[in-house]
């Protein structure tokens, strides 16, 4: 009885948290992938011939990008232009980024 009293009174704190949690807004963009957001959207959703980038594995997403840097990529476009210049470090943060989205 003592253990469903304490739950009682905790509900109201317990409540509030829980729903802010649910609504919680998503991360902002990281700078480095505003070149992205041009071309594949701020979620690495966008609709058309831009093949969506959004929960794809990191590591994928992190060797195309260092492919596309190298000038290796056959299918590149307007990427090896748009990648020359972020670091490394630029580029884990963009690939971790559109891999997190689900």
């Amino acid at each position: 009885m003592r253990s469903l009293l304490s739950a009682l009174f905790l509900l109201p704190v317990i409540m509030p948290a829980m729903a802010l949690a649910e609504t919680r807004p998503a991360p902002p963009l990281p700078a480095a992938a505003a070149v992205c957001a041009n071309c594949h959207g701020t979620d690495g959703r966008q609709q058309g011939a831009i093949p969506a980038i959004a929960g794809r594995p990191a590591a994928l997403l992190l060797d195309r990008l260092q492919q596309f840097r190298a000038d290796k990529a056959a299918d590149a476009t307007v990427m090896p232009r748009l990648i020359k210049g972020l670091t490394e470090d630029e580029l884990t943060v963009v690939a971790t980024y559109f891999a997190a989205i689900r």
